[in-house]
Formats: C-alpha cells, sequence, structure tokens
C-alpha cells in the first residue's frame, strides 16, 4: 500500500512539473521569440494573477532587466485612475507577449550598449482611446503585443533601429512592426497586422559610420 502511494506521488509530482514547464510550441511565435532571446517557457497559469505574479513569471522566463511595475505602469496615471486603473495587468494569456517583447529589449540594449525606457505595453480599449492618450484603434496596445522604447540619445536609437532592421531581417517570422521618433521607438512582435513601419515627426535615417551590422541573437 505504502509503495502504491509513493509511485501515486511521483506520478502526480511529474504532472504537476511539466505543467509549470510546457512544451515549447515551435507555431507560437511569443514562445519561440522567448526562447530565440535566451529565455525559458514558463506557464503563466502557475503564477498569481498580480502584478507581484508577473514579476515572478518574467524572472522565471529569464527577464532580468525589466520589472512588470515598469510593464504595468500607466503612462497617464490621470487617465488610468479615472477609469479605475492603478496597473495595466493584461490577461495571463498574454503574459508571454510581454515576456518576449522584454528578452527582445534585452537582446537589444546588449548589442548597442544603451539602455533603453520602457512605457505603454498592455492598453485597455478604454484607455487607449482616451482623448488624452489618443492611441490607434486598431494599433499594438490593445491586444499587448508593443512596447514604446525611449532612449537618452538620437545616437542610441539609431543604433537600435540598425539592430532592429537586422533582427527583424533574420527572423521575418517575428512580423516586426517599427514606429521610429527621434528618440522613441515603437516595437511590436507578432502583431496582428504583420510587419509595417511609420515614421513621427523629428525621425532622421541612421547617419553613415553608424550603418555597421549589429549580431543578432
Amino acid at each position: 500500500m505504502q509503495f502504491n502511494r509513493f509511485v501515486t506521488f511521483l506520478v502526480l509530482s511529474g504532472s504537476l512539473c511539466a505543467a509549470a514547464t510546457p512544451i515549447p510550441d515551435k507555431s507560437d511565435t511569443y514562445q519561440r521569440s522567448i526562447q530565440q532571446f535566451g529565455g525559458q517557457i514558463a506557464d503563466p497559469v502557475a503564477f498569481p494573477e498580480t502584478v507581484a505574479g508577473f514579476e515572478s513569471y518574467l524572472l522565471a522566463s529569464g527577464v532580468r532587466d525589466i520589472s512588470a511595475a515598469e510593464l504595468t505602469r500607466p503612462n497617464h496615471l490621470e487617465v488610468a485612475a479615472r477609469l479605475g486603473f492603478s496597473a495595466f495587468l493584461p490577461p495571463k494569456a498574454w503574459w508571454p507577449r510581454g515576456a518576449a517583447l522584454a528578452l527582445l529589449t534585452q537582446s537589444m540594449e546588449t548589442a548597442i550598449h544603451a539602455a533603453a525606457h520602457v512605457r505603454n505595453w498592455w492598453r485597455p480599449a478604454a484607455y487607449n482611446l482616451d482623448p488624452a492618450v489618443a492611441g490607434a484603434r486598431n494599433g499594438d496596445h490593445p491586444t499587448a503585443n508593443a512596447f514604446d522604447l525611449d532612449f537618452a540619445s538620437t545616437i542610441d536609437r539609431m543604433k537600435a533601429e540598425l539592430y532592429l532592421r537586422a533582427l527583424d531581417k533574420q527572423f521575418p517570422w517575428m512580423h516586426l512592426s517599427l514606429g521610429l521618433g527621434a528618440l522613441s521607438t515603437h516595437i511590436g512582435l507578432g502583431s496582428p497586422r504583420g510587419h509595417r513601419e511609420w515614421h513621427y515627426a523629428g525621425y532622421r535615417p541612421p547617419l553613415g559610420p553608424l550603418k555597421n551590422s549589429f549580431s543578432t541573437p
């Protein structure tokens, strides 16, 4: 009897471990991207549906330089508060999108030797359409497919552009979308609308001396 109970315990333990570490789905853009950028596949179901739980999920996925607080902080706090939000935590099914984008950003920062400030990950629809936010109705933020990144200098932003273009060329399956400005970049991954590019006011293409190649993961 004791032996049978021990065997049952081992089987249950193995099942729980398998649930916490799902088998990667090669057709899933976000799981594939997480692995491409050196992360690990973690199961969001195994974590509490809180900002702290999301932080634990990010750490389990290999994200070290970008926190859950950064990803869930509303850019317009007053608008979010009026709508009843203190943080923007998307459904668990979308957490891998944040992990993949964070790992992409970490890889980019390492390649260009410069840091980027992350803002505007997931935007609830009502917040996105508020006049103070003026988000695109069919943009990437309401589906948690994008970050906005701010850089300290135009040169850093240009270096990031070159890295992202090299990444897009090497891994077209990521369906990157790029919104390029003077000091900021919108980077979308696995966008429902596919690969596309647009420019904001003040955008300048990379200068000649910068046009070297960056290693991609």
